[in-house]
């Protein structure tokens, strides 16, 4: 269990069904990608054991270049900058600012012998939660900008899935 976002609030996310399908690209590689959409609920829970508070958030979806961007509320000159401090073997780093970066990536589609031999791009997501929000900086290997997601409303399955599986809130899909 790695639960460093246990400590991002009293909001955790949850999954309240499927979201609206992402499509990324560039570079000359296209994924789509099926989603979860979420709400972030309190951790009270009334005596039914309903959490308290329910928040649905607005997915402000913006692309910048990848040398200058802003997330989560701070600017960034680069994707080093989130990573500034990455833990070995470990998808989690620290930012420039100390906040707790879960680092995932996926190798781009390959469908024969001549991919697999010289395919070497990633999807790359930084996920950064803090107040109640996640944000999602996306980056395709080998192109010039980033897609930010403010207060995330549809993560990618893959994603949630391993967020889950990681228990990064310190709570099961059940315990939500």
């Amino acid at each position: 269990m790695d639960d460093r976002w246990s400590r991002a609030g009293d909001m955790v996310p949850r999954e309240t069904g499927p979201g609206r399908q992402i499509r990324r690209s560039g570079a000359g590689g296209i994924s789509y990608n099926s989603t979860v959409r979420l709400e972030w609920v309190s951790r009270e829970k009334d005596a039914r054991g309903r959490p308290l508070r329910t928040r649905k958030p607005l997915g402000i979806k913006l692309v910048f270049p990848a040398v200058s961007f802003l997330a989560a509320g701070r600017p960034y000159f680069g994707l080093s900058m989130l990573e500034a401090h990455r833990e070995e073997g470990s998808p989690w780093a620290r930012d420039v600012y100390g906040r707790d970066v879960l680092v995932l990536t996926e190798r781009f589609p390959c469908f024969d012998s001549s991919d697999y031999r010289n395919e070497d791009r990633h999807f790359r997501w930084y996920l950064l939660c803090q107040g109640g929000k996640f944000t999602c900086v996306c980056h395709t290997d080998k192109t010039p900008a980033v897609a930010v997601t403010e207060d995330v409303r549809d993560l990618e399955y893959d994603l949630w899935k391993r967020i889950q599986e990681m228990k990064c809130f310190g709570l099961t899909e059940e315990e939500l």
